[in-house]
């Protein structure tokens, strides 16, 4: 294969393990992030400032905990991006299966519905990007 072709797929194999890296890492953050946002009212509480005129009354904790969700899914999908195939799925199995485990432990809820689906989008996204590696 001559240079210029070799680049060109190396490009699509790239950009492929990219698309499948952004529902990865949305799939990482979405169930912590939902639980603390139910946990602190935070949707609540911001649409009573708004109307109100005041800062959202949620806890400087909550912020917190939901950056740091949000930053450790960032990292996780920069990972992703990063691996080679084999440790890619073993990052998607590792982070799917603390999701699943935490999830049979607090009970089927939207917020787990939102996590599963993303990892599955993912999951495709992830095999489609194998599939332009082995040709």
């Amino acid at each position: 294969m001559s240079g210029g072709q070799e680049s060109i797929s190396e490009r699509w194999r790239r950009e492929a393990v990219r698309r499948a890296a952004a529902p990865f890492g949305l799939a990482c953050a979405a169930l912590p992030v939902l639980d603390q946002c139910e946990q602190h009212s935070v949707i609540e509480q911001i649409a009573a400032g708004l109307q109100a005129g005041a800062a959202p009354a949620v806890p400087a904790a909550g912020w917190l905990w939901i950056g740091y969700f949000a930053a450790v899914a960032a990292v996780a999908a920069a990972l992703l991006m990063r691996r080679p195939s084999r440790a890619r799925w073993r990052l998607f199995a590792a982070c799917a299966g603390l999701h699943v485990c935490y999830a049979l432990a607090t009970g089927l809820r939207a917020a787990v519905l939102v996590s599963l689906g993303l990892f599955a989008w993912s999951f495709v996204a992830l095999q489609a990007a194998d599939a332009l590696e082995t040709e």
